[in-house]
């Protein structure tokens, strides 16, 4: 079994030398607690701007480069003609063109995350990090959310625990971690600019619009993940370039013990990007690279392989042994992205968690309820491992405050939870529909709490979240005159779970 070790310094020196991506959904048995953090002194001084969580390794194991956010969001994008937009012309895209699509994205991004992935040691001084923008109230720490911030080493934010037996069938059986990296380009980051710095650029006064919320034409978000299984623990990650990072171990040994530095392998790269033409329905072509120790690419970056695109959550096929139409899978990607691909083959990365229950780190199991057709326990089942989830049924629950689970639960406010609908009911549905980025999606116990749909951005969601924690926080700049505050009992910052 595999077993997390501290990174040491000759091993770090050597993993430079070694050519070496929102969020998932969290997971824990635990609701988000609505509770009264107001106090007037809070335990740090808010900075919606933090360079990072502040938490920093010894010099004698680590003494950079560090991770500084970047906040220097952009007012203005000139316009230009993109190279996707010749592939398209005009027309949403298909399982035809999928595939050339997102490569010429890529292939557009190309320069900086081949330097991000395979150079870690020169990112940070890259003249394409500047180009590539960080999501304000994410990089500090707040105990009050339990939100751990982006770490100090290369900005990464803490993943799921995956279950034991998740990649049984695929040569490895333990608890592995993943930890991922989210950046925004330029014309992502204009709604970063109108978001946090509309109304006053110190942070504490966001837009709490829709409006504000939603992204333009060719913004484009990348998601970079790393697992705690490299190499060494995993024949599938051989050859895979690593990186460091600095955090507490979630299990084994070092659990508990603080935060250690660790060496992570790079399993997975994602692309989002806004885009209604190509996606007349969502707003939003999702994407999947995964690595590939059989690839013939001589960087790890290259190595990493599509292993699909999703523009759609195909709401009229929901019938498992049928094929979908809004989702394209590389019939030339590795064999592992089987075990968490998502409900009826749509798209879900491996550290995606599109399948639910297993073996928990400790050994013991960890099953998932199933209600019958008529959303009642008495007809429902247990099962070990069930598949529930996909990239856009769990994005689309992106709104503020959030009032659905990431995964089709009649539970209300979880990201992880041990009872889920049936898939032949109405709950589980409403899961996968074809929503614009500026519709909420609708809470089915009537209990609609979101004043704002968040264009698919699960990370705006708990950074906005955060924000809250300012609403009786005195420290702060003259309210902008005319803002529109939040009534901060009746929208308090929500306890958010921890991966377990």
């Amino acid at each position: 079994m595999f077993k997390s070790k501290p990174l040491k310094p000759l091993a770090y020196s050597l993993i430079l030398l070694i050519p070496f991506f929102w969020y998932s959904c969290s997971q824990k048995k635990e609701e988000y607690k609505a509770e009264n953090l107001t106090t007037p002194k809070p335990e740090i001084k808010l900075k919606p701007f933090a360079e990072n969580n502040g938490v920093y390794p010894p010099d004698s194991i680590y003494s950079g480069p560090f991770f500084k956010a970047n906040y220097d969001y952009p007012e203005s994008v000139a316009q230009k003609i993109y190279p996707w937009e010749t592939i398209t012309d005009g027309n949403p895209i298909s399982k035809e063109n999928a595939s050339e699509y997102i490569m010429s994205i890529r292939e557009y991004i190309y320069d900086a995350m081949s330097v991000m992935i395979n150079e870690p040691k020169k990112w940070p001084s890259s003249i394409y990090r500047k180009e590539w923008y960080n999501m304000a109230w994410s990089a500090q720490a707040y105990k009050k959310t339990k939100w751990e911030g982006l770490e100090t080493v290369y900005g990464t934010m803490t993943g799921q625990v995956l279950k034991n037996d998740i990649f049984k069938d695929y040569g490895f059986e333990g608890p592995m971690q993943n930890h991922a990296l989210v950046y925004y380009n330029d014309i992502a980051s204009l709604t970063l600019n109108e978001l946090w710095k509309k109304n006053d650029t110190s942070g504490f006064y966001p837009e709490y619009t829709t409006e504000a919320a939603q992204f333009k034409q060719n913004a484009i978000i990348i998601k970079a993940a790393g697992t705690t299984a490299t190499g060494e623990d995993w024949d599938i990650m051989e050859g895979a370039g690593t990186f460091p990072i600095y955090r507490e171990m979630a299990y084994g040994p070092e659990k508990d013990n603080g935060p250690i530095l660790q060496e992570l392998a790079w399993i997975q790269f994602d692309i989002i990007i806004k885009d209604t033409v190509a996606a007349p329905e969502t707003g939003w072509v999702f994407s999947t690279f995964i690595y590939d120790k059989e690839s013939d690419g001589k960087t790890t970056f290259d190595r990493l392989e599509l292993l699909g695109v999703s523009w759609g959550n195909d709401p009229g096929q929901l019938d498992t042994t049928k094929a979908i139409s809004q989702t394209y899978l590389n019939p030339d990607a590795p064999d592992y992205y089987k075990a968490n691909i998502g409900y009826g083959e749509r798209l879900s990365g491996p550290i995606d968690v599109a399948m639910v229950g297993g073996i928990k780190s400790d050994g013991t199991p960890d099953s998932v309820f199933i209600l019958d057709e008529a959303g009642k326990p008495q007809g429902g089942k247990s099962y070990l491992h069930f598949r529930a989830s996909a990239c856009m049924s769990c994005h689309g629950t992106a709104t503020f405050p959030p009032q659905n689970d990431f995964y089709p639960s009649p539970k209300q406010n979880l990201v992880y939870t041990d009872t889920l609908y049936n898939p032949s009911s109405k709950g589980w549905s409403n899961y996968y529909q074809n929503r614009a980025g500026n519709e909420i999606m609708p809470a089915l116990d009537g209990k609609q709490k979101s004043i704002m749909a968040l264009d698919y951005d699960l990370f705006m969601q708990f950074a906005l979240n955060n924000s809250r924690l300012s609403g009786n926080y005195n420290d702060k700049p003259e309210k902008p005159e005319g803002y529109n505050e939040l009534d901060h009992k009746k929208y308090p910052a929500l306890l958010m779970p921890r991966s377990k």
